[in-house]
């Protein structure tokens, strides 16, 4: 992972190998044989026609260094002729455009690959993150960083990938040019080099705009999620206005860092060939005139140079392009940095099925200064339905979350069996337990896949999902739509009613066969007619399953096992709904402000 973020090569080398390992190396050694067969072919074609039109030392001169690799070619017997010359030409250049189109080939597939394995990896460690480290991270940054920032990470591999080969082709040329004619080279790769200080303070402002670019991409996208969540509250309470002036200035800022960009790149670019072109004539009047060079290797060289000079333009801009998306490096290093830290803790021992009870044993929680839970002692026995009741937070949905393993208490413990829960690896455990909120979960997708969760049409999981779907009471429905299991629900169920958005989401925990049942809040939504009928789909189920219910109404548990009446943190009386109305004055205060 990278810790600094300064214009180090290496650097990044090491930060994508780590994410595409040697797909990286291989795609460098494509970009250099390309660059060499480039190299090799330009800077060798005018030596090969000079020796062809050229004798002796006259030829030499021009020639500088070069003439040695002529001899050599001679001493292997190659005839050097004008056709063979042109022939060798059209051979080079032919294999080099073969070799361009694997390498350019190759090259998108690295990059997609890049972008795959780092989702990939950011998905891990979403999944792999513990629920109380997941409240910490921002919507916006989440989905900023997975969607926007890995496309630009994308383009950044893109560019060194570029910069790479172009640094290639600017060493084979320069090392040409040295052949031709040391001094003169010398003196304009210095020259070159010293323009390139010029440009270091640019790069690093264009560094500085690309990580507020991504910062205001995080920004952008927690307020669109919001806009999108609370449409309907803003739009019938005319806040949507006033909102809408919070995502222009995000926009605006925006545009104002990219316009940023684009001035410091209009700049560079605006002095590169000036700045090239002077380089060139100060360094030939050097050499021409107090140096006394041969002006035939001056010239030679100069040709060669030029194109080095060329490349290093080309190379200097693959390096702003990649410059200016590292922001996206720093974001998403960030991400993984801060969920690298709230992995969660899994047991070894695989979860079967609960044979006799959950006991909540002397559990503590705080948040902060703020005491939620005080040495609480619940017991739940296997398909028996206990309910939780109280005033908002007195730590009822705290303590369902430390049942379901979302939580860590700070003392004390949850047992399956007997068993400490730390012990069997949470997410088999999870697989047993169905979840049924306030706020049902739907999916922008049809029912059958709401239901089902996606899983494939085999003939028994049809017969599994009309089954369901009869016990909650939705087969009428499902049967009167036009495209049946088909049908699609809409954004969040924005299709159907709450009523039925509530079945579809006890239809999937029953779909999923599992044998722990929370109900959180599960019908303080819905009207009173469907209440009832989720009330009476909810006791179909009594007996058959373990089940926790949170409840805020009263008539929804009268019938349920055992009833716990937390207070502050602290379970101050429990038992069935008769004898909690006999033995507890807050209980029965209760019932009656609620007409029951």
């Amino acid at each position: 992972m990278i810790s600094k973020y300064g214009n180090n090569l290496l650097q990044y080398f090491r930060y994508y190998y780590s994410i595409v390992g040697n797909k990286l190396l291989f795609s460098i050694c494509l970009s250099i044989i390309v660059s060499a067969l480039d190299g090799l072919g330009l800077a060798m074609f005018m030596p090969f026609l000079q020796s062809v039109a050229n004798e002796g030392k006259a030829a030499n001169d021009s020639m500088g260094n070069l003439h040695y690799v002529i001899d050599a070619i001679k001493g292997i017997g190659f005839p050097l002729t004008l056709g063979s010359i042109l022939a060798t030409m059209v051979i080079l250049f032919s294999f080099k455009g073969f070799m361009r189109y694997v390498e350019v080939n190759y090259t998108a597939g690295v990059v997609y690959f890049f972008m795959k394995k780092l989702r990939h990896k950011l998905v891990n460690k979403l999944q792999n993150i513990s629920y109380r480290g997941f409240t910490k991270l921002e919507a916006g940054i989440i989905q900023n960083n997975f969607i926007a920032e890995v496309q630009k990470m994308s383009q950044a591999v893109r560019s060194y990938l570029l910069y790479c080969q172009a640094m290639v082709m600017l060493i084979t040329y320069v090392s040409f040019s040295l052949l031709a004619n040391f001094q003169f080279a010398l003196l304009l790769a210095v020259s070159a080099g010293l323009t390139n200080l010029l440009y270091s303070r640019i790069y690093k402002k264009l560094q500085e705009t690309s990580y507020k670019i991504s910062e205001n991409g995080n920004n952008f996208n927690a307020y669109m999620i919001q806009a999108v969540h609370y449409f309907k509250y803003l739009k019938a309470t005319n806040y949507l206005g006033t909102y809408s002036v919070k995502l222009k200035e995000v926009i605006d800022n925006t545009e104002a860092l990219s316009k940023k960009i684009a001035r410091y790149n209009s700049i560079t670019m605006g002095l590169k060939e000036p700045m090239i072109i002077l380089i060139v004539v100060i360094v030939v009047y050097i050499q021409a005139t107090w140096l006394g060079g041969n002006l035939g290797s001056i010239i030679l060289s100069l040709i060669l140079f030029y194109r080095a000079l060329n490349f290093l333009v080309v190379l200097q801009q693959y390096w702003q392009n990649f410059i200016q998306n590292t922001g996206s490096i720093r974001s998403i290093t960030k991400i993984e940095k801060a969920m690298s830290k709230m992995v969660e803790f899994q047991g070894a021992k695989e979860f079967d099925t609960l044979r006799k009870e959950i006991a909540v044993v002397d559990v503590s929680l705080t948040y902060g200064k703020n005491t939620v839970l005080q040495k609480t002692n619940i017991i739940i026995p296997q398909k028996q339905t206990v309910a939780f009741v109280g005033e908002s937070g007195s730590g009822k949905t705290s303590l369902a979350n430390i049942i379901m393993g979302l939580i860590n208490p700070d003392k004390g413990t949850v047992l399956l069996d007997g068993i400490s829960l730390t012990e069997y690896n949470l997410d088999s455990y999870r697989k047993r337990i169905g979840y049924i909120s306030q706020d049902p979960v739907i999916f922008n997708d049809s029912i059958f896949n709401n239901v089902t969760f996606w899983a494939e049409p085999t003939p028994a999981n049809m017969k599994r999902f009309w089954e369901v779907i009869d016990l909650v009471s939705l087969k009428e429905f499902v049967e009167s739509q036009e495209q049946k299991e088909l049908t699609k629900l809409g954004d969040h169920g924005l299709l159907i009613s709450g009523g039925q958005k509530q079945r579809i989401s006890i239809a999937r925990e029953m779909f999923k066969n599992v044998e722990i049942l929370v109900l959180d809040e599960a019908t303080s939504a819905l009207d009173s007619e469907t209440e009832l009928m989720i009330q009476e789909n909810i006791e179909k189920l009594h007996g058959h399953y373990t089940m926790l219910v949170i409840a805020h109404r009263l008539s929804t548990i009268k019938n349920v096992d055992k009833i716990y009446l937390l207070d502050k943190g602290n379970v101050v009386i429990s038992g069935d709904f008769e004898n909690m109305v006999q033995n507890s004055d807050k209980f029965k205060r209760m019932v009656a402000l609620q007409g029951l």
